[in-house]
């Protein structure tokens, strides 16, 4: 299946862990070969509406030292754990303490859209030391020239990539509201949707973009203009609860159409009965839905407890990162030169598909359409609508729109 839009197309993935081992004389910002140890400093958020991405950075990093772990050729590699709270200025604070405080030499985050841009900046800056991405998604992350940065996940562009004709041709959908969170994430992501959709000759009818940590969204479903046929809801963790436990209580007549992360298990597990509003939704993204045939997806979820986006995205970011320390032995090389070399030749199938990277050290990925079900026990969950291969990154970044892109 083939899934493109304007030079843009579709991806996927991400990381965690749980470690810190006592540091003897360590000096960080590359200068590795003067300790035994290898240090990399964990970047996710632990407040804000996606506090739970820490946890789940946690339990990726924990299960690759359990796969792969947490010695090579000498070294030992100790983890360094940062929080943030999902912001531009909190993720700056925080790499800045990683790299100049806790001397890391590698650097594995952010996990959200905003501090995708400021760690990317800050790597420029920073030319001795390796940064990989958590879970953070804007497209320009990988298009600054940082050649000391990685991405081994598709960007939100990609996750959309067919989900705007899937929504036009075989949904039957015309006209279609935008309701989002006002940050860099759900731009890329709605505009990689809405330009599909709007191509194939939909419409769209208005738009809602809300801070994160709205509460009340019952202005926005009262807004929403007569003749519009579904919603598209990119809302995210405890926001994206908190909707759909009001569209249920308003009885909103709309079908609902989900952005990559509004029905990941960190929403659908929400406490509310959201099940009326929620089942049906359908989304695409990086993390696959039952029906999905993978012996490393079915090992990796019964591995670890809970797999949403986060886990997965920085599991392959982990694991992608521990495998390069093991190709070279430990020895980074002269600035690092030889994790990188490493790091660009990666080349691994994991739970969520096929990873290689591009000259922009931009992976190459699967993604995935997913629609919401409810389980023969009351939960929700997602099957498997469709799949799309070794997606590439495009060079089309969004601002906030009102009509279509």
């Amino acid at each position: 299946m083939s899934m493109s839009k304007k030079s843009r197309l579709l991806p996927v993935m991400a990381i965690g862990a749980t470690f810190s081992l006592l540091l003897a004389g360590c000096a960080g910002g590359g200068d590795e070969a003067s300790s035994d140890e290898i240090k990399i400093g964990v970047l996710a958020p632990d407040t804000g509406n996606l506090s739970f991405a820490m946890g789940e950075a946690k339990k990726a990093v924990d299960q690759v030292s359990k796969e792969l772990g947490l010695e090579f050729g000498g070294k030992t590699i100790t983890i360094v754990y940062q929080g943030t709270d999902g912001t531009t200025s909190s993720a700056q604070s925080a790499v800045r303490k990683l790299v100049e405080n806790d001397e890391v030499d590698i650097v594995l985050g952010p996990g959200s859209g905003d501090e995708g841009l400021t760690v990317v900046e800050y790597a420029l800056t920073q030319p001795d030391v390796t940064f990989v991405n958590g879970a953070a998604s804007p497209v320009d992350q990988t298009l600054k020239g940082a050649d000391n940065f990685f991405r081994f996940m598709g960007d939100s562009v990609m996750w959309m990539g067919g989900l705007g004709k899937y929504a036009y041709e075989t949904k039957g959908y015309k006209n279609i509201y935008l309701l989002a969170e006002d940050y860099s994430f759900p731009y890329d992501n709605a505009g990689g949707f809405f330009s599909e959709f709007c191509a194939a000759g939909g419409n769209m009818t208005g738009a809602s973009w809300v801070p994160v940590g709205t509460t009340d969204y019952a202005t926005v479903l009262s807004s929403i203009p007569a003749g519009t046929d579904a919603v598209y809801v990119g809302l995210g963790g405890s926001d994206a609860a908190n909707f759909l436990s009001q569209a249920v209580q308003a009885k909103t007549p709309y079908p609902l159409i989900g952005g990559s992360i509004a029905i990941d298990p960190s929403a659908l597990g929400a406490s509310a009965d959201i099940a009326d509003a929620a089942v049906g939704m359908f989304s695409g993204g990086p993390v696959p839905g039952a029906g999905y045939t993978n012996t490393l997806w079915d090992k990796f979820n019964s591995e670890v407890e809970g797999v949403n986006i986060f886990t997965l995205l920085y599991y392959n970011a982990a694991y992608a990162l521990f495998s390069g320390i093991k190709a070279v032995d430990g020895d980074l090389g002269d600035g690092q030169a030889d994790l990188r070399d490493a790091l660009k030749a990666t080349d691994f199938t994991g739970p969520g598909g096929h990873i290689v990277l591009d000259s922009n050290n931009q992976a190459i990925v699967d993604n995935f359409i997913t629609e919401v079900v409810q389980n023969a026990d009351g939960s929700l969950g997602t099957v498997q609508v469709a799949e799309a291969h070794n997606v590439k990154q495009g060079t089309i970044s969004y601002q906030r729109f009102d009509s279509c892109p």
